[in-house]
């Protein structure tokens, strides 16, 4: 088992700031002991699960008292405690005082099952939106980052969009990104909804581990093909050999009448669970973008080589970590590590799953 890093120094209990507390919803501001711990009460604002009389409870999933144990009628919940009832991993930064609850939910029993998970992200309006809320009919979920040469697909996107506007399809941009500011620039004339995931919320849900992924969605919110890297031109086709043109006949195709490609298998045949270490890496990450945030750059790029260390092949942590702690996600050593995951991987990306 992957036991999660606790960094610690000792400190004075008594001048212990307050622990901020981050889950998968939200954050709150926790107790100021050696422990991170916080009311019970506010579990559902950090995790999105209600405690009841007969356990935890989230939308129409519960789990039952007896399988959380102590934790399950405490009025003080420790961040460990937490983690083991949820069945997350958890990551601890005792001197900055900042604990990070991992996700629950796994791509085997998200997208694997054909549901594709709704989750609420930051817009380049500054406002919160649903994913879906505004898309009844088929949808592209096209993932991308600003660290990424797939930035410059999103006109092609938009092309792909115009062709089809007279079909009930919409195209949603997911930047894997920290802010807005970020996206902005390559956003100029494109006006499908383009969302930011600061928090890695889309990336855990959907289980990605490279950009750009895009992903089919259905008018009943089914994932109809499993998530894969596709391009939009092929302006860099002789780095990543994936062509654009199969991809964009198909969409066509599928959205016009509905027809898949002949070789679309079911998509949890494509999908694999994250390993154990891979979820302790995603934590690890996540806790490195709130300690960049909160000003405590050397301590965000350790928690940075840590994740790296624990999912070396995920671009969506070692890339975009690049760019978290200053380095180039586009210069020699981005190109250098690329060709020795090409080389582990017998070629390039169109041969692999994303």
């Amino acid at each position: 088992m992957v036991r999660p890093i606790i960094i610690t120094d000792i400190v004075n209990i008594s001048q212990m700031s307050a622990w901020r507390i981050v889950g998968e919803l939200g954050q709150i501001d926790g107790g100021n002991g050696a422990e991170p711990d916080f009311p019970a009460d506010d579990l559902a604002t950090v995790t999105g699960w209600t405690a009841k009389s007969e356990g935890w409870c989230r939308r129409l999933e519960c789990i039952p008292a007896s399988f959380i144990g102590e934790p399950a009628m405490s009025t003080t919940l420790t961040v460990p405690a937490v983690a083991g009832a949820l069945g997350t991993m958890f990551a601890v930064d005792a001197e900055h005082r900042i604990a990070v609850i991992g996700s629950r939910p796994d791509v085997g029993s998200t997208i694997a099952a054909g549901v594709a998970p709704e989750v609420e992200l930051l817009g380049l309006d500054g406002e919160s939106h649903r994913l879906f809320e505004n898309s009844p009919g088929k949808t592209l979920l096209v993932a991308f980052s600003s660290w990424c040469g797939c930035r410059h697909d999103l006109p092609g996107w938009q092309a792909l969009r115009d062709e089809l506007a007279e079909e009930p399809l919409e195209v949603i941009g997911i930047a894997i990104d920290e802010s807005a500011a970020d996206v902005v620039p390559f956003t100029e004339h494109i006006d499908f909804p383009v969302l930011i995931d600061t928090d890695r919320a889309f990336a855990d849900a959907y289980g990605l581990v490279n950009v750009p992924t895009i992903i089919w969605v259905d008018e009943d919110r089914k994932v109809v093909r499993a998530p894969s890297t596709e391009f939009s031109d092929d302006t860099f086709v002789e780095v990543h050999g994936v062509e654009s043109g199969p991809h964009l006949e198909a969409v066509r195709h599928w959205v016009r009448d509905g027809t898949l490609p002949d070789d679309t298998d079911p998509v949890a045949e494509h999908l694999r669970p994250f390993t154990p270490e891979q979820r302790q890496a995603r934590v690890e990450f996540r806790l490195a973008l709130e300690l960049d945030r909160a000003g405590h750059p050397e301590a965000a790029a350790q928690r940075v080589a840590i994740a790296d260390a624990l999912a070396p092949d995920d671009f969506t942590i070692w890339r975009a970590g690049m760019k978290l702690v200053g380095d180039d996600p586009f210069g020699a050593e981005f190109f250098e590590r690329y060709l020795d995951w090409q080389q582990r991987h017998g070629g390039p990306l169109s041969s692999t799953d994303s």
